[in-house]
């Protein structure tokens, strides 16, 4: 990776779940619901534009949403913004159009409201540090960094032989792969909170193997290699605020509650 800034695909599109519609919420998405009184989008957004690792940053989400919710502050938080697709996956294909193809992109959730600078430079080194090159990189959190920090905060974990994982908001994408890759990601989006579900894609063996951490990375790398002819890797990084996310009503809460106690501590501290 010659390069040392990513571009970022941020996918901010779909539509607000029924439950946060019933719980009074009124947006275009849960990506912009406020958090602690401001956006999740932009926090995610305004996190990548400090990092040291980003170049442009692309949103792919409703133009008319973005400019409605930011006006004209929106030329400061994207470089691009992209109408989505009719899914995830067609919305990430619309984040990568008229990239090259050598590019190497950071695609994030935009649901992830612990989202900083510091964490996102952390994973771009990671990133960076895996060998050989390769086409697609997953980023995952170990459960002991996780629990450490965020104890409150729910996941789906999944045992392999090397740790507890969990699925971050973050993860790697050579441009050139996205369409290459297209099948294989629906697939794994479709299945990304069964872990159980998601190994019987890549084989009945894995899936067998899979609750008693008998699995290894380099089996589930190999594995994704065969079934996507590409290189495909898994970037570990033990930084939790890539993986707090917003799936329910009661992560939100649990997020407000993490931000005003890190509000607080600060005007303490000042």
């Amino acid at each position: 990776m010659p390069d040392p800034s990513f571009t970022v695909i941020a996918l901010a599109g779909g539509t607000l779940e029924r439950d946060f519609r019933k719980a009074g919420y009124s947006a275009a998405n849960k990506a912009y619901l406020p958090i602690a009184g401001t956006p999740m989008l932009e926090r995610v957004l305004r996190a990548f534009r400090s990092s040291h690792s980003v170049g442009r940053i692309r949103v792919v989400t409703q133009p008319d949403a973005f400019a409605a919710a930011f006006g004209s502050d929106g030329a400061a938080l994207a470089d691009d913004v992209i109408a989505p697709g009719s899914g995830l996956i067609d919305s990430m294909l619309a984040g990568f159009a008229g990239l090259d193809e050598h590019e190497m992109t950071l695609v994030s959730a935009t649901d992830l409201p612990l989202l900083n600078a510091a964490a996102i430079d952390a994973f771009a080194s990671q990133a960076r540090d895996v060998q050989p090159e390769y086409d697609i990189g997953y980023g995952f959190v170990s459960r002991q960094a996780h629990v450490a920090k965020y104890p409150q905060v729910r996941h789906t974990w999944v045992p392999l032989r090397e740790g507890v994982f969990c699925g971050g908001g973050v993860s790697v994408l050579r441009a050139g792969a996205a369409t290459q890759a297209a099948e294989l990601l629906r697939k794994v989006a479709a299945l990304r909170k069964s872990p159980l579900r998601l190994a019987g894609v890549f084989s009945a063996g894995l899936l067998l193997r899979l609750p008693f951490g008998g699995v290894r990375i380099a089996e589930l790398e190999r594995r994704a290699d065969e079934l996507s002819g590409l290189r495909c890797r898994g970037v570990r990084c033990d930084e939790p605020d890539l993986a707090v996310n917003v799936d329910r009503l009661e992560d939100l809460n649990a997020a407000e509650e993490i931000l005003r106690g890190i509000n607080r501590a600060q005007s303490i501290a000042n």
